[in-house]
Parts: C-alpha cells; sequence; structure tokens
C-alpha cells in the first residue's frame, strides 16, 4: 500500500506544480507596488495612506506563494536523485513552505483591521526591505533605523500561528527544525549498519506527505479565494477541484500513515541509539510521529484559511461547491 500511495503523491506532486506555476505566470501580479510606483511617478512622493495600504496583503500573499512553488519543484528535484535519499534534504524546503503559509496568512487575516494595517505592513514588507538595503540594521532580533531607534523586530512564524494552524504546528515545525538545524536528533537518518552513512532511506513517504501538506495550505489561502479574477469559471473550478482532490488524498495518506506507525516495531538502531540518553524506557518516535499525524489530519478540515467549502465531508469525499456558503 505504501507504494500504491507513493505514486499517488508523486502524481499528485505534479499536478499541484504544473497547476501553480501557470497560476503564478497568470495572477501573480503585484497591484499594491504597482499603484505605488503610479503615485510616485505621478507626484513624486509616496503618502503613508499608499506606502500602509491594505492592497500590499496581494503583493505579499502573490510573493510567498511563487516562493513556495519553487520551493515545491525543487522538492521534487532532490526527490529525483537517484544515487542517494535525500529525503531529509527536504525539510528544509518544506520548512520554508510552511513559514510562507504561516506569514502570508497572518498578513491576510489582519492587514484588514484598521490599527493593524500600517503596523502588519511595516513588520512584514517595509522592515524586511529596509533591512535587506542597508536603510535599518539589525541587533539581534531587533531591527533599528538609521538613528539607532528601536522599529520592530524578526518575526518568528511560532508566534503567528492562526486558526486550526495552531493545532498541529508546534510540532510540525519542531520535526522539520531537526533536519535544517544541525541537531543530533537527526542522528537516525545518517547511522546504518554501525557506520554514519550518505545512502539511508528515510521518510520515504511522509516526505511526500508534508510538501503536499504545507503547499496545500498556502495553495489555499491565495489560490482558492473568492474574489481571485480568473479567466473563466471552468478554469477557476480546476483549481478548486485540485484542492478538494490534495485534501482527499491526505486524509487517506494521513489515515494509513498513523496506522503505519502505531503497528511499527522498533528498529534495533533506534534502541543503539538510545542509550546515547542511558534511559531504559522512553517515549518511542512513532508516538510522536502518530501525534503530529492526528492534529494535521484534524487541520484539513479548516474552514477559514481560503473559501473552499469544507462543510460536507462524507466517506472520504467533499461535497463540492465553488465556495464557503
Amino acid at each position: 500500500m505504501e507504494n500504491e500511495y507513493y505514486v499517488i503523491l508523486h502524481k499528485l506532486l505534479n499536478r499541484l506544480i504544473d497547476k501553480s506555476r501557470k497560476f503564478c505566470d497568470s495572477y501573480c501580479i503585484p497591484d499594491g507596488l504597482m499603484n505605488i510606483l503610479i503615485v510616485y511617478n505621478e507626484t513624486h512622493s509616496i503618502p503613508d495612506e499608499v506606502k500602509y495600504n491594505s492592497r500590499l496583503s496581494y503583493d505579499f500573499d502573490y510573493f510567498a506563494f511563487v516562493k513556495s512553488t519553487k520551493s515545491l519543484i525543487a522538492v521534487r528535484q532532490m526527490l529525483r536523485e537517484k544515487d542517494m535519499c535525500l529525503n531529509e534534504d527536504c525539510f528544509m524546503q518544506i520548512r520554508s513552505i510552511f513559514e510562507n503559509h504561516v506569514m502570508s496568512r497572518y498578513v491576510r487575516e489582519h492587514i484588514n483591521i484598521d490599527n493593524e494595517t500600517t503596523k502588519v505592513v511595516q513588520d512584514f514588507l517595509v522592515n524586511p526591505l529596509s533591512v535587506y538595503y542597508n536603510y535599518y540594521m539589525l541587533a539581534g532580533q531587533k531591527i533599528l533605523n538609521e538613528k539607532g531607534e528601536n522599529v520592530g523586530k524578526i518575526k518568528m512564524p511560532s508566534a503567528l500561528y492562526m486558526g486550526d494552524d495552531k493545532k498541529y504546528s508546534s510540532e510540525l515545525y519542531s520535526f522539520l527544525c531537526q533536519y535544517t538545524h544541525c541537531s543530533f536528533s537527526a542522528l537516525t537518518c545518517y547511522f546504518e549498519k554501525g557506520l554514519f552513512n550518505l545512502y539511508k532511506q528515510n521518510f520515504t513517504l511522509t516526505t511526500l506527505l508534508l510538501a503536499i501538506f504545507c503547499f496545500e495550505k498556502i495553495y489555499e489561502g491565495v489560490v482558492t479565494v473568492r474574489g481571485e479574477d480568473f479567466d473563466t469559471k471552468a478554469e477557476e473550478k480546476s483549481y478548486y477541484d485540485l484542492a478538494y482532490d490534495t485534501l482527499e488524498i491526505e486524509f487517506q495518506v494521513l489515515e494509513y500513515l498513523i496506522t503505519y506507525y502505531k503497528n511499527k516495531t522498533r528498529d534495533l538502531e533506534d534502541f543503539v541509539i538510545g542509550r546515547y540518553i542511558g534511559e531504559d524506557d522512553y517515549d518511542d518516535m512513532s508516538n510522536k510521529m502518530i501525534r503530529m499525524f492526528e492534529v494535521m489530519k484534524e487541520s484539513l478540515l479548516d474552514q477559514d484559511i481560503g473559501s473552499l467549502n469544507k462543510k460536507k465531508f462524507e466517506n472520504g469525499k467533499f461535497y463540492r461547491t465553488p465556495y464557503m456558503v
């Protein structure tokens, strides 16, 4: 069954990439920046009501989506590597996709709140650009202006979780960070038959599932949103159908992985490496994976990301309508 799901997820990955590339090429237009340039060209100034306009939410969404699509393409390239397993290296790209979703959702849900618009634009657009162009500087996590005044701080994803993302984000982010940083917790991925090596196969199905899970979140938040100006209704339906297909397959694979880890016996290597911590009894890695997958599955029914109608889900299928009603 694992091989069957692996093939299904690979086909789904290709569909998501192909569809998202078309969306990027056709619809990811920076309306907020274009408006700023038009006003500047006419007046040679940028008033605050233009600089701190809620339309910049679209710019941030499209930026995050293009960035995520490129990362998903990178994941596919790494999965195609034949000489060695690069699954855990994919987690670095998957973490980036996850962060893009978390931050774009936060901006999207806060920028239209009257007393927060200016702060959101300053924190997520102006400050990062000012640091990049060396107009502002960093002092630890603080951001200082040219006078040395504190104008903000670096935004960490863990402080920005929204909606049902709160259910799974701590577990998922912690898991992905283990393989992004030089953490000894990732030892088992590089240890086999008494040696450190490059070729051990790790998380074969899980890697594909996590890539699709994280990308679907930002796809849902940016693409399947009422008001997105698709060329035709048929094209709009095709984007929504892909989101529904993805969610339905995710339910199946998550249920399979939960069952798999519930029945998985502890590997000899895990037992041996576990001696490092000097304990005779400890919580098995499988239990951690089960908890993470269970809360991830719950989050698939989050009604507040985009405009998908998820009210009716029976026998593994959604009752599909264009919008949340």
